[in-house]
């Protein structure tokens, strides 16, 4: 069996499968998140480029991308209050009582 023609892809790299997996638990979406689909950009670009000074500028911006996109996740989840936790007791209680 020989190797593919340099140059040719037979599917994503190492690169851009690992920020596509962190983009799912980032619950970000390629398809409405320009961000998000800069990102893979740059990881296909780290896989297939050549050189090392354009493979490391590229990885400089995705690392960024990759801080910014964690931080505007982690602003979207919600923030657990002293309330929510007054309800799950209450619940516990209720569901406590009917056995």
């Amino acid at each position: 069996m020989t190797a593919p023609p340099a140059g040719s892809r037979t599917g994503p790299g190492p690169v851009e499968r690992a920020v596509r997996s962190e983009l799912r638990s980032l619950k970000c979406s390629v398809q409405s998140d320009g961000s998000a689909a800069v990102a893979v950009a740059l990881a296909k670009h780290i896989d297939t480029t050549k050189g090392a000074v354009a493979a490391a500028a590229a990885a400089a911006q995705l690392r960024q991308l990759l801080i910014d996109l964690r931080r505007e996740s982690a602003d979207k989840k919600p923030v657990r209050t002293r309330i929510d936790d007054l309800r799950a007791d209450e619940l516990a209680e209720r569901r406590r009582a009917a056995g």
